[in-house]
């Protein structure tokens, strides 16, 4: 009677299982990921800086979240700007829009003025990345500057049994440029079953010489048929 029982159990799991694959039961839709977003709406990141101990330089890093709206993930100023003048200008929809990142630096430093005896009239300001020169005739600045933002996506846990997020890490070589924000939205996209998968399974096993079912356990290499 026990054994009937773990049997029929076991095929009941089966038939679920199978069935998800076409309704998707356990998966929530589209619309229901759009609601939960509305209830947690946030519009600001939080980001945690950090100064490269090697160059001295200063790292923006934040948790990447994926979502459905982009309004649900960038401030209300910056979408603004996203709808009135960048889709625009890409001449697409904000809906068609699959991520979307702007990092806010301040430029801050220094520059020691140098003079050119054959242009007295020019002042020179000049390093590896910046370079401006004033003219006392017309009180004038021409400027120019060399930016350099390196952006890196990577995928790190907590702890050795944690779950693996996405990390997005920001900065610039320039020391005097500072990462003092970010606007960062990413589309969740829905990830298809891979058709080959290795797993811990369980379950039972028939023995034809003594006509009985035994529980077994093992690692085993899956394929799925059905690849939605």
């Amino acid at each position: 009677m026990k054994k009937n029982l773990v049997i029929t159990i076991l095929v009941l799991a089966v038939i679920v299982l199978v069935a998800n694959l076409f309704k998707g039961w356990f998966i929530p839709s589209k619309n229901d990921r759009i609601a939960d977003e509305y209830s947690r709406k946030r519009d600001s990141i939080m980001l945690y800086t950090w100064i490269n101990r090697a160059d001295s330089t200063l790292h923006g890093n934040f948790q990447q979240k994926d979502g459905e709206v982009i309004n649900n993930y960038v401030t209300e100023k910056y979408m603004t700007y996203v709808q009135d003048t960048l889709a625009p200008a890409l001449n697409i929809a904000t809906e068609k829009i699959d991520e979307l990142t702007r990092a806010k630096f301040t430029l801050e430093g220094q520059l020691k003025a140098a003079k050119d005896q054959r242009e007295k009239d020019r002042i020179f300001y000049e390093n590896k990345y910046m370079q401006i020169v004033s003219n006392t005739l017309d009180s004038t600045i021409k400027y120019k500057y060399n930016a350099i933002v390196d952006v890196v996506k990577y995928q790190d846990r907590k702890w050795l049994l944690g779950k693996e997020n996405t990390y997005i890490d920001i900065s610039s070589p320039d020391k005097n440029m500072k990462i003092n924000g970010v606007e960062h939205f990413k589309k969740k996209l829905d990830v298809k079953p891979k058709k080959i998968g290795i797993g811990i399974q369980a379950g039972y096993y028939y023995v034809p010489g003594s006509n009985q079912f035994q529980p077994g356990f093992g690692i085993g290499i899956s394929y799925n048929l059905i690849r939605l």
